[in-house]
């Protein structure tokens, strides 16, 4: 998003404080009654958010790559989630395994990157 300048129309960077063009001061907002008033420009939030997908990894994967997925997903260390799928599997006496191959089976592989 393009900031313009009052005085001349010149477009500039978003965050620039002075005309490239006139030097005109761009922090000061112009009212319909003629008054200046200091202001200094804030960024704006991004609307657009970053999609997450939940895939599994084609390289960093011990079977299947669903655990380095759901660390990349859930921004957590990818040892982490292996050792809670450890865990489950010695809590559930090792029904969790149909769960971690279902799983496998329903989230897709990430697309290959293909260098040039």
């Amino acid at each position: 998003m393009s900031l313009y300048c009052p005085n001349c129309g010149t477009a500039n960077e978003e965050f620039a404080q002075y005309c490239a063009s006139c030097g005109e001061d761009l922090t000061v907002t112009h009212t319909k009654k003629g008054k200046a008033e200091t202001s200094t420009p804030q960024p704006e939030s991004s609307t657009v958010k970053e999609e997450k997908k939940l895939l599994r990894s084609r390289t960093n994967k011990m079977i299947t790559g669903l655990s380095a997925g759901l660390a990349r997903y859930f921004d957590m260390d990818v040892d982490l989630v292996r050792l809670l799928w450890i865990i489950a599997f010695a809590i559930t006496g090792g029904t969790v395994i149909l769960v971690y191959f279902i799983m496998a089976l329903a989230i897709p592989l990430e697309p290959e990157v293909v260098t040039t």
